[in-house]
């Protein structure tokens, strides 16, 4: 008799006080990365993590009408951080601040998505987001090394981000380092959606 090996999908988890966001999110992801548990309230965040153990937490960093200063999601990345084997963690924010982008990906957050999302570049990301999980298993290596290279449009990003972070926010000093007026730099994290 033959065993039949089967593959568990990713488990995803997204906090978002917006229920359309929730929903489009959810019917999104579910078909194209994994099963997706959506939560409304920052409170649910913890008992939901300890219950779910979710592989990949999507993170919204304002919660409230007129919230755009990111303090409150910060706070929740820093307590999902400190668990003892934290999921990889995209932050979303409708308001494009690159400096808030920044500060979340030092505390530890794999990357950032601004709302609205372009749904193709959600679904890379998050598969982006759990193959970098998977990157350091010994089995997964050997898949790794099969993996199709990045697209250009990727790795413009990611140089992006890197220069950005590396610059501490600093976009003057970011557009130096790409070989980029200002003017260039700016464009570029436009068409990304930084």
């Amino acid at each position: 008799m033959r065993s039949v090996m089967t593959i568990k999908p990713p488990q995803l988890l997204l906090l978002d006080d917006d229920p359309d966001v929730l929903l489009a999110a959810q019917l999104l992801l579910q078909r194209r990365v994994g099963p997706v548990r959506g939560l409304q309230r920052p409170a649910e965040l913890m008992p939901a993590m300890a219950q779910l153990r979710p592989d990949l937490l999507l993170l919204d960093l304002n919660f409230g009408p007129g919230r755009s200063d990111g303090q409150q999601g910060l706070r929740l990345l820093d307590a999902v951080m400190a668990l003892p084997a934290p999921p990889v963690v995209l932050v979303m924010t409708a308001y494009a601040d690159i400096a808030l982008a920044v500060q979340a990906v030092k505390r530890g957050a794999w990357d950032f998505v601004t709302k609205p999302w372009d749904n193709a570049a959600l679904v890379a990301l998050c598969q982006q987001a759990l193959a970098g999980v998977d990157a350091g298993d010994a089995a997964a290596a050997s898949a790794a090394d099969a993996e199709p290279p990045r697209t250009l449009a990727v790795q413009e990003r990611a140089a992006l981000m890197q220069a950005v972070h590396a610059a501490a926010g600093n976009l003057s000093e970011a557009a130096r380092q790409l070989g980029l007026s200002r003017a260039a730099l700016y464009r570029r994290l436009d068409k990304h959606g930084l």
